[in-house]
């Protein structure tokens, strides 16, 4: 590790308040965002599994990387999924996301470590010792009688937190039959469907009229071969872990 460079690594129920601004801050200004501690606090203080794993980065007194292992249980099991990580532009190429990614992991050790990284990350996910789970491809949903079977039901607790409470994004539904489907709007009339939920908390969500649906499947489609989209997950491998038992639902995806 670059010697100069100080690696801290806490729960978030230890960090300080002038860390939380520090994290808050080096994001917004890497991905040119304008998120407050309502974000941090929504996402971290109030998850509904527990503490997350932050590390800080810093060469002296200014921070310089962040990098989060989000606690996202699947299943019952002690998940963390790596998420909002950045470097300061002028820290990039002294290894400083590996780096703080290894310290990382040996907190975690024993718990279930998944990630949904795009084409570009995928290679230094790879280098560390991750694998290739699963890929999941969008589908063009044509027949919506089926798409109940195609979709995993969202556990009230984890809906409202998740979704319903989110500062950020707005997430929508509709219905199609007696059931109740999130959905996430990427563009115009667009959505992707997330999974299925209990109608009595519909009133989270905005109603989407005549929404054109595409949800995920493990079978390479018709869309992904015009348009070359799917998406990886890929897991850090533990001893005593079947990875392939271990089903991760495309809505627990940092990214949505």
């Amino acid at each position: 590790m670059k010697k100069d460079i100080e690696y801290i690594c806490k729960l978030t129920s230890e960090i300080t308040i002038t860390e939380k601004k520090d994290f808050v801050n080096l994001f917004n200004e890497v991905f040119h965002t304008d998120y407050g501690l309502d974000w941090f606090d929504w996402k971290y203080m109030d998850n509904i599994y527990g503490d997350s794993y932050i590390v800080f980065a810093y060469h002296g007194d200014r921070i310089v990387g962040i990098r989060s292992f989000w606690r996202n249980d699947i299943d019952g099991h002690l998940s963390y999924q790596p998420c909002d990580t950045a470097v300061h532009k002028d820290y990039r190429g002294q290894g400083i996301f590996s780096n703080m990614s290894l310290v990382a992991l040996e907190k975690v050790k024993g718990a279930f470590i998944y990630n949904f990284p795009n084409e570009n990350s995928l290679p230094g996910n790879l280098k560390l010792g991750w694998r290739i789970n699963k890929y999941s491809y969008l589908k063009l949903v044509i027949d919506r009688n089926r798409l109940r079977r195609e979709t995993k039901f969202i556990e009230p607790d984890y809906l409202i937190w998740r979704f319903g409470k989110s500062p950020i994004n707005k997430y929508y539904y509709c219905q199609i039959g007696g059931d109740f489907y999130l959905l996430f709007k990427r563009k115009n009339n667009i959505y992707y469907v997330l999974g299925r939920f209990d109608k009595e908390y519909k009133d989270y969500f905005i109603k989407a009229h005549s929404p054109i649906l595409f949800n995920y499947t493990h079978n390479k489609t018709f869309t992904y071969r015009i348009f070359k989209n799917r998406s990886t997950l890929v897991s850090y491998q533990k001893e005593g872990y079947n990875m392939e038992k271990i089903d991760v639902p495309m809505f627990k995806a940092d990214f949505f």
